[in-house]
Order: C-alpha cells, then structure tokens, then sequence
C-alpha cells in the first residue's frame, strides 16, 4: 500500500512542476539508478538542470539506497503521474537507448512489463528474443507481445518458447491463432503444426498430432515430413507416413534443403520406419546417427519426440538396456537433463534390475505433461511389483487410475502401459486398463506387427496371463512371438520363455528348458522374470535336487536381497528374527500369501510355512492375528523398506 508520505513528496514534485525530477523517478521505476546524463538526454535538459534533478528526485525520499523505486513508490508514482505521463517518459527512454546501441534485454523487458506499448520497443524485443538462448527466450517474446509485437511468425515463435519453458497451455494457444488464420503463410502454418504436434505428444494425444499434419498434407509439409512421420507411426497409420516422408526425397519438388537439422529428422524418419519394416538393427543405426548430430542444429525448434528419446525406447523394446542407457547419457550430457530423460532412465534402471525410483523420487506428478505422468505411475507400480510389496502397489494404482482412464495409446506408451496392464491384473482390477490394453493391441497390429516393437507387448501379454492365472490368454502372445522369431532373436527369445512357461503352468516343466530359457531372457534385460519363471518352476517339480537346482539359478538372477543364505544358515537376529525370517515377515505385513513370498524369496511355499511357525514361536504370539499386529508393532515393514532404499 502506498503510504501518505509518498505519495505527498511525489504530488509535491507534481504540483511543483518539477517534471524532470518525476522523469528521474520514471527511470528509477524500471530499474535505473538516476544518472544525470540519461536524464539530461531523456528529458531533453542540460546537464547541470538534469544533476540539480537527480539531487531533488533523492531529496524526496522515494528512492531506495540502490536508487530504484519500492513496488509501493512505483504505484504512487503511477497514481500521480498518470499512466500518459509515465509511458511517455519510457518511450523516449527506449529512443535514446537504440540511438546508444541498446537497450539491454533486461532493462526492454522492464519498460514492456510496465504496460508501454511502442513499435520500436516491440521490434528490439522480437530482434533480441529471436537470438536469445532457451532460458531468455520465453521472457522476451512474452515482452514483445506486450509491447505490441504481432502477426503469425511471432505468434510462433512465441509458442516455440512457451514449449521450451514447459507452457503447453501458453504454446497450444498462441499456434491455434495460427492454425486458423486465412492469411498464413506455408511456413508459418508448418512449423504451427509442428508446435501442435509436439504439445499433442506430450500431452498424450497422439491422434490429434496425427491429426494434424494429415490436414497439413503432403503439398504443405515440406521438411517437417519427418516429423509428420513420428506423429503418424505413433497411432499406428503407416500408409500416411509413407505418403508424407516422399516429399522429402530428392526427386521431390519441395524436397527439403540439405542443412542439419533436416538431415537428423530425416534420419528419424528413416529409423522409424525401418522399425516397422525391416530389422531394428538397421532402424537403430539411423536413430544412433541422428542422436550423435547436435541439438544446436535445431536451436530451440520444438520435435515430437526427441531423437535420442526414441532411440531408447526402441533399445528397451529390443532388449538391449545397455544401448538405452549410453545414448541417454550422451543426450544428458549434449543438453542437460529433463523430465523426459529422467523417466526413460529409470526405465533403463529398471530392466536392468536397478531401482528405478532413485531417478524420480523427487518429481511431483503434478508438475508432469500427461505422457510423463503415465511413465512416471508406471515407474511406481512397476517398482512396487518388483519388490512384492502389495500396499505401495495398491497405493501407485490408486494414484495412477485417473491417468490411467485418460490414457491414449501410441506406439511410445507401450511399456508404461504394459506395466500398468500387470499391475491391475495383479490387483484384479483389469475392466480400469482393458480399454487401452484393446488400443494398444489394435495398434500393433495396424503396424503389421513388427517385431521391434510388437515383442514386447507380447511379452507383458503373456506375463498378465501368468499373473491372471489363465494359460489359455498365453497362447496367442506366444504364438504371435513365434511367428517373427526368425527375424528377431529378442522375439525368439521371449518366444521360448513363455513356451517354456506355459509347460510350467500345465505342471510339466523342464528343468533344461527352463534354465535355458532364463538365462536368454535375463541378457536382454528381463532378469526378473527370469528369475520368476526359474521359481515358478521349482514349484512344480517332482526332484528335490531340481527344484534346488532351479532356485539357486532364481537366486542368481534375482536381487541381492533374494539372494541371501538360506534360512539353516541364518545367524543375524533383526529384533527378534533371523534376517531370513524378518523378510519373510516383512512380506507377511504386506498382505503377500505364502505363494507369493515364496515367489519373491527364491523358495517353496512349504518353506515359507516353516518361517512362519518359527515366527510365531519366536513372538509367543497366541493367533495370526496377534502375530501380524506383533510384526507391525515392531516395525518389520518400515525396517524393510529402509534397508531397500540404502
């Protein structure tokens, strides 16, 4: 609030006439320590007029110690001065300053957030935004807009910055102007629908990017064909994709001119599409080669997804978490991190049997576009599933519901989505998912079920069939893999698994087959469900000897806390229990049958039975009941999750 005394020393300058001693005030109200000279130009006064201006402008007591006005001092000033008399003080300011070589980009801004509008404000603004870096940009079109900047390109430009500052909504508004103007030009209209593909993408609705560059069409889309091909392979239209990627080939009239950026998102287009139809080695090398091309090449242009992104996920659909991890870490190290490489990190962490929730403990999900909130519940339930702990499973899928609901299929979301698949068959609530389990299912198959992405799917297919405990939804999964087995030794790795566990399922399993099975599986990343299938099967087998055998190679594959001595061996006590009994009491607390600790520990059900009479003995516990308050009173789950996440 303005205070008396403020405003009576200002209304007193007013009143005085003193117009150039308010003029210094003016200067002070965007930052500027009073400077006689600038003064003296600015109002148009000799020097010694402009200095005695500078002393009485500090002789009313406004200025702070630094010589700028206090946010009250500049309301006052704006009340007794009036808008009128303020903004045309600030204008002449901005002629004096072009006429010197500047203003600063700082001090522009400053009189553009004031409120003046001026043309010459405006086009040093858009001159300056135009060269800025990613983190300036988004300030200073946001400036020059306000000081009066129009028209379709800066309209653009604008929504490119807003994107690079994570404002989809500011983006999504400023390209739409474009999109429906009757005067836009080609280029203009392209990169507006390319703006609105990539908020489309992040968003999750990769029907509406999709949507949009059909209308762009062939004749229109020039050099963002390649980015028209992201777009429409992600739904599934592979004819359109083809149709568009053509007006960049040589021969083609508007054929794109030859500059890096063109060549790295023509490298993805050829990567994607090789991906849907010839090996995924070939498809890998040009997505290596476009992630290796600098991003400088692309300055601030917004993509649908960016090079190295898709690279990743392609590696993690083919097995091969390694190469997911490299080219992300060249991608943080080119450009720094993000969000997005956050999350596929941990996806790498996570096949890779590390935890996955040290990569994105501290993100809020709140702050998350759509695409990377549903990586981000994924991460969770994936995680929690692994540790076979059904509270914080239940818990992710509570939070995740909602976003699980409001999820579009692409061929981007398959894993996340297939994480999510298992955790609502998990928690017998697959009506929640199966929508987009059709959708993603649809989608593979309008793509002609290519092996580089259809593998996986697959995969999670079969696992939901396993956890679902219906062999007969295994079937088509396995017979699907089998078919393109001979086109890809990932397919054809998954492909034996699932039919060496379907014999497991049908209590005919083969130790042989079995291992050999899980230890192919465990080097393309899938060392979980390695282990999983080598315990499911010493469930089921007659010999002693074998199944011993089997949940030494479940033990291997494993986690280290799986991996502890058995439980004869045990000598540490937690408490009251051995180490081996407090695990099998951690999962006790969670709600876990003997079943599924069995499952998670590497040993029979009828072991787990024997833990958990000795527990009960340990604790004089008089029921289950007690026994269970007993374990929760003295913090077995909480002590357990501690040690899970040093």
């Amino acid at each position: 609030m303005t205070s008396l005394d403020e405003r009576t020393a200002l209304e007193t300058l007013l009143s005085s006439r003193d117009h150039t001693a308010l003029a210094v005030l003016t200067l002070a109200s965007v930052g500027l320590s009073p400077d006689p000279y600038l003064v003296a130009d600015v109002a148009s006064t000799p020097l010694p007029d402009a200095s005695a201006a500078v002393e009485r402008a500090w002789g009313c007591g406004v200025l702070s110690e630094t010589g700028v006005l206090s946010d009250s001092s500049r309301e006052a000033l704006r009340t007794v001065m009036g808008e009128h008399g303020m903004f045309g003080v600030l204008r002449r300011l901005i002629r004096v300053q072009v006429e010197q070589g500047g203003p600063t980009a700082e001090l522009a801004v400053a009189v553009a957030t004031a409120g003046v509008r001026d043309p010459l404000l405006a086009e040093h603004l858009v001159s300056a935004a135009s060269t800025a870096d990613h983190a300036a940009a988004r300030a200073l079109w946001d400036a020059a807009v306000s000081a009066g900047a129009q028209g379709d390109a800066v309209a653009v430009a604008s929504a490119e910055a807003c994107v690079a500052d994570g404002d989809l909504d500011a983006a999504a508004l400023a390209v739409d102007s474009v999109l429906s103007s009757e005067t836009a030009s080609v280029r203009d209209l392209r990169a507006a629908v390319r703006i609105a593909a990539t908020v489309a993408m992040m968003r999750g609705t990769a029907s509406h990017a999709a949507d949009l560059y059909r209308w762009l069409g062939p004749e229109r889309v020039g050099p963002d064909a390649s980015h028209a091909v992201t777009s429409l392979l992600a739904v599934g239209d592979v004819s359109c994709a083809v149709a568009l990627s053509a007006s960049t080939r040589p021969t083609a009239v508007s054929s794109a001119p030859p500059t890096t950026a063109n060549a790295r998102s023509g490298l993805v287009a050829r990567g994607l599409l090789d991906s849907v139809r010839d090996s995924s080695t070939a498809a890998m090398g040009s997505l290596l080669r476009a992630s290796s091309m600098s991003d400088t090449a692309m300055g601030s242009r917004a993509e649908p997804e960016h090079p190295s992104a898709i690279a990743a996920l392609l590696a993690l659909h083919t097995g091969d978490p390694g190469t997911a991890r490299a080219v992300l870490s060249e991608m943080i190290s080119a450009c720094g991190e993000s969000t997005r490489s956050r999350l596929l990190i941990a996806w790498t962490a996570l096949a890779s049997g590390d935890t996955a929730t040290d990569h994105t403990s501290d993100l809020d999900p709140a702050d998350l576009s759509q695409r990377d909130v549903l990586s981000y519940y994924a991460l969770r339930v994936a995680t929690a599933r692994r540790r076979g702990d059904t509270g914080a499973l239940m818990t992710a899928w509570q939070d995740a519901r909602r976003t699980v609901a409001e999820a579009e299929p692409d061929l981007f979301s398959l894993i996340p989505l297939g994480e999510l698949w298992l955790a609502a068959v998990r928690l017998g609530d697959t009506d929640r998912i199966s929508h987009s389990v059709a959708s993603a299912t649809a989608l593979v198959a309008s793509l002609g079920e290519p092996p580089t992405w259809a593998a996986t799917w697959h995969w999670y297919g079969i696992q939901a069939a396993i956890l679902g405990g219906t062999p007969a939804d295994l079937l088509p999964h396995a017979r699907s893999l089998g078919s393109f087995s001979d086109r890809s030794p990932y397919a054809a790795a998954l492909a034996a698994a699932g039919k060496a566990w379907l014999r497991v399922l049908q209590g005919e399993p083969d130790m042989t087959e079995v291992e050999s099975c899980a230890r192919t599986i465990a080097k393309f990343g899938h060392s979980w469900d390695a282990a999983r299938l080598a315990s499911d099967a010493a469930l089921r087998v007659a010999d002693t000897k074998d199944a011993t055998s089997l949940l030494q190679i479940a033990r291997d594959m494993g986690s280290t806390a799986a991996a502890s001595e058995p439980a004869d061996q045990g000598a540490t006590v937690a408490g009251a229990l051995t180490d081996r009994e407090a695990e099998v009491a951690h999962h006790l607390v969670l709600g876990l049958t003997y079943r599924e600790i069995g499952a998670q520990m590497y040993i029979s059900a009828k072991t787990v039975e024997h833990h958990v009479a000795r527990i009960r003995r340990r604790l004089g516990a008089q029921s289950r009941s007690q026994m269970l308050s007993m374990l929760r009173a003295a913090g077995y789950a909480e002590s357990k999750e501690r040690q899970d996440r040093s």
